[in-house]
């Protein structure tokens, strides 16, 4: 049920394609919900049957036409009754890395430490793709923009945890080795 807000949220901002709105769900919603290309399309389609978003067709010559979606009064009525009224519930983790942690009883230091190292990668490559992402919508800070600037600093937040604990579990099974 969230996606519908996260896309109306974005669609607030600024008229945007569908093409863009998958871009910036996978810049800068990654840290705090996830969704399918094909999940994001049929929910804008739905938004639309209720009214909620509405759309422009671009024709384009070279390149294939698109819609431009924008958010309608309603629509803007029904994201802020959500926003308000809508109780927050606990943040749920997802993690499949944690599933694996949670059998690193079977897996040597060798094999645990090239796991961790993998995640520490990953994670250093997002936190450096966030803080430039953030760097480049701090430059204006706007009304607009603040949605951007909070949510990218928790995922700059999260992401340096992450990288903590992978390094903090490096550090705890070289000096505790199993027995």
């Amino acid at each position: 049920m969230s996606l519908r807000y996260a896309l109306l949220g974005i669609i607030s901002k600024k008229p945007v394609s569908g093409y863009e709105v998958v871009s910036i769900f996978k810049e800068q919603v990654v840290y705090f919900w996830n969704s399918t290309h094909s999940q994001i399309y049929t929910e804008l389609h739905k938004l639309e049957k209720e009214e909620l978003l509405e759309h422009e067709l671009i024709i384009q010559n070279s390149l294939p036409n698109k819609k431009i979606y924008t958010i309608t009064e309603l629509g803007k009525k029904e994201l802020i009754n959500w926003i308000l009224n809508h109780s927050v519930k606990p943040a749920k983790i997802k993690d499949e890395f944690l599933i694996k942690a949670a059998a690193f009883d079977i897996l040597t230091i060798d094999e645990i430490i090239t796991l961790l190292d993998e995640v520490i990668a990953r994670e250093e490559r997002i936190l450096s793709m966030t803080k430039e992402w953030k760097e480049h919508y701090t430059k204006e800070t706007s009304k607009q923009n603040l949605g951007a600037i909070i949510t990218s600093e928790y995922g700059i937040r999260y992401a340096e945890m992450y990288v903590n604990w992978c390094k903090w579990v490096k550090e705890f099974i070289s000096s505790n080795p199993p027995v």
